[in-house]
Parts: C-alpha cells; structure tokens; sequence
C-alpha cells in the first residue's frame, strides 16, 4: 500500500469507475475475479477515502475535458435538425427541438426572448399611428 492507503488494483478500478460509472466493467479492467469483484467493489465505494481518491480522478479528467462553445453548439444543431425532422405524422420532437433553440441561443449569447417579446415595434412607439393601417 502506498501513503494515499490504496493499491495498484483499488487505483485501477476508481480511474475506470471514473470513466465508465460500471462496477462490473471496472472490477473486471482493474484484475479483480468475478467471484471477489462484488465485495472489493462494494469496500471501495463505502470507504471515504476512496471515494476522497475517486473525486480527485474526476476533477482531474474534467480539468483535461474542454468542451468549446463550438462543440456545444454543434450538438444542440444536432439536436434541432432530430426534433424538427418532419415524417408522416408531423414533427419528430417538437417540444425538445424549442428547448434546443433555446439553449443554442443562451450559447450564442441572443437568448432576449422575454425582451423582445414585450419590446414595442417602432409602429406602436410612434404615438397615434396604427400599425394596422399600414
């Protein structure tokens, strides 16, 4: 064991379980047997120290995720074009496509909805002047 009280396989299955969120599939990449992996797995997870370990490997991987702006609007375009995809019985998701715009505009920084839906055109701030009669 070394100073951090932890082993090679302990190590092992927290840097996996990190990654993946699988007991199984992480007890199995670290070395444990099938046999042992439900017990070594369930004494990993119930000790703070390890758990201490296991959130350390996770702020270090998110430190090394970089997600762009370009990334996130990538997928809410992807997100969109699913929702509005139009078949025999209408719109696919209509619901999650306006959610998407929504979010895609927060990225874009233009989410002025609520501004814009209570701002007065330049018709209705010319006093006197109906814009129905234009």
């Amino acid at each position: 064991m070394n100073k951090e009280n932890i082993n090679i396989n302990q190590k092992k299955f927290l840097e996996n379980y990190a990654k993946t969120l699988d007991p199984e599939q992480s007890a199995q990449l670290a070395g444990y047997k099938t046999k042992t992996s439900v017990t070594n797995v369930k004494k990993i997870l119930d000790d703070p120290e390890k758990i201490k370990q296991l959130n350390k490997i996770i702020r270090h991987n998110a430190k090394k995720l970089q997600i762009t702006k370009a990334f996130i609007v990538q997928k809410y375009l992807k997100i969109i074009e699913y929702a509005f995809f139009e078949d025999e019985n209408g719109l696919k998701e209509p619901q999650l496509g306006l959610r998407a715009l929504d979010g895609l505009c927060k990225q874009l920084g233009e989410n002025r909805y609520e501004e814009l839906k209570t701002k007065k055109t330049i018709f209705e701030n010319i006093e006197g002047l109906d814009p129905n009669k234009i």
